[in-house]
């Protein structure tokens, strides 16, 4: 926990640094008063005065802002001047392409700052799942799943799904993953033909994803035994091959627990390579459920992916298109109603991922700043007042009238924008809560099992 909420400001701190710091640097380039950069929120605890800045660090180390005169009204108008900050003479309003520039250098600076995060991760080494770049064949289908009652069979080739070509696993995951309860169109090949049917992802965990049942071909290998469990006793270790069972060649893992699962409490001779050595063990699977277990996880093998710097920065770039894409999509669903909000995460979720970034090593928390940086430029391009998006909103609005609006009619759209901010938030905490401690669920008034 304590790790969580150390990671959850790190990230954060960086992040809204790096985009207070855009503002901040192109208002200075472009000339504009400024008299507050700090690194934090709340009162001031200490900080220089240099060039007429009033360089801060304040108590809630959560981000931080930039004051710029002649912006018009920010969002920490709407809940009064700040602790420590001295008045100021009203500054006329900047031009309006200055403003809009200002505006957005902080979404410009997240974006920048995303791709080199990844950039940066791609040249360090990401682990990426082995068979993620590979076409879509289906190796294994989950009996109760929703690509089992479409009649999609193990051996089918995966083209298209909802209209849009699918060339590898990753795509497949990513157009199913973000669909739950959506019914999609998939054209699939089987043998010399070509067959479409409609699959409707069910929705699976607290996050509302989508889950197909369809699976990759995995290594019939074995990455781990449980202790006590059957495999134990039958003497196989981490790292042996399967080859066949039964006599049966096997190509890949799903092949094993398909003729493991119709053998609860019979003996089963296993075929196995252990190093350059061949040989035969007999093992009798647990029966759970009517279906016979061994004891043995699902691989996940991974790729090392390392790239010299000019290919991880393209790698970078086309990560961030990928990114930006999904968040538009998954955006769209959710405005449509087929999406739930529980997919947003809020801070308890942003915590738990840092912290599990943090425990997983450098890369990942490094490509999770990279998303995270993405997301919060994206965020605040949304036309919604309070955000850069909803000034600049502003500023097109007065463009295509040929004015600008009264200080007063600016403070009330900002007010508004506040408390819509301020109610998205507090049902993306609602969900937070909901999402990681389940054991609230059915007690809160409204969620009843």
């Amino acid at each position: 926990m304590i790790l969580d909420i150390l990671s959850l400001v790190i990230v954060l701190g960086v992040l809204v640094f790096i985009h207070e710091g855009g503002h901040f640097l192109l208002a200075r380039a472009l000339k504009a008063p400024v008299s507050v950069f700090s690194f934090g929120f709340g009162k001031r605890l200490f900080g220089v005065q240099r060039g007429g800045v009033d360089y801060r660090v304040s108590l809630i180390p959560l981000g931080g802002y930039v004051r710029i005169h002649g912006l018009g009204p920010d969002e920490s108008d709407a809940v009064g001047k700040r602790e420590g900050e001295e008045a100021h003479e009203p500054v006329p309003l900047l031009p309006r392409w200055r403003r809009t520039l200002i505006l957005l250098a902080g979404p410009g600076a997240n974006v920048v700052g995303a791709i080199a995060f990844i950039t940066l991760a791609f040249v360090v080494g990401v682990q990426v799942p082995a068979y993620q770049a590979k076409p879509p064949r289906v190796a294994w289908v989950d009996p109760n799943s929703p690509a089992a009652k479409a009649g999609i069979e193990a051996g089918d080739l995966i083209l298209s799904v909802g209209g849009k070509p699918v060339r590898t696993w990753e795509d497949l995951d990513m157009a199913t993953l973000g669909s739950p309860g959506q019914p999609l169109a998939v054209q699939f090949r089987r043998g010399d033909e070509d067959r479409e049917v409609t699959l409707t992802p069910r929705s699976e965990t607290r996050y509302d994803i989508g889950y197909a049942g369809l699976a990759p071909p995995l290594p019939a290998e074995v990455p781990a035994v449980m202790p006590g469990s059957p495999a134990e006793k039958a003497g196989l270790r981490d790292g042996d091959v399967i080859l066949a069972v039964n006599g049966e060649p096997v190509e890949h893992f799903y092949d094993v627990m398909r003729l493991v699962s119709a053998s609860p409490n019979r003996a089963l001779r296993l075929t196995i390579r252990r190093g350059t050595t061949t040989l035969e063990v007999s093992a009798t699977p647990r029966d759970v459920g009517g279906q016979g277990k061994l004891g043995i996880p699902a691989p996940n093998p991974t790729a090392l992916r390392r790239l010299a710097l000019p290919a991880a920065f393209a790698a970078g770039v086309r990560e961030n298109l990928r990114m930006t894409r999904m968040t538009f999509t998954v955006l769209g669903r959710m405005l449509s109603g087929h999406a739930s909000l529980r997919q947003m995460s809020g801070p308890i979720d942003i915590a738990r991922f840092s912290g599990a970034a943090a425990r997983s090593g450098t890369v990942s928390f490094i490509w999770l700043l990279g998303v995270i940086s993405l997301q919060l430029a994206i965020f605040n391009l949304l036309p919604i007042p309070v955000l850069d998006g909803g000034h600049l909103a502003v500023i097109g609005v007065e463009s295509a009238l040929h004015r600008d609006f009264t200080e007063r009619t600016k403070e009330r759209i900002l007010n508004v924008g506040f408390w819509l901010i301020i109610m998205l938030v507090v049902v993306v905490l609602y969900n937070d809560v909901l999402k990681n401690f389940p054991v609230l669920d059915g007690i809160i008034p409204g969620r009843g099992r």
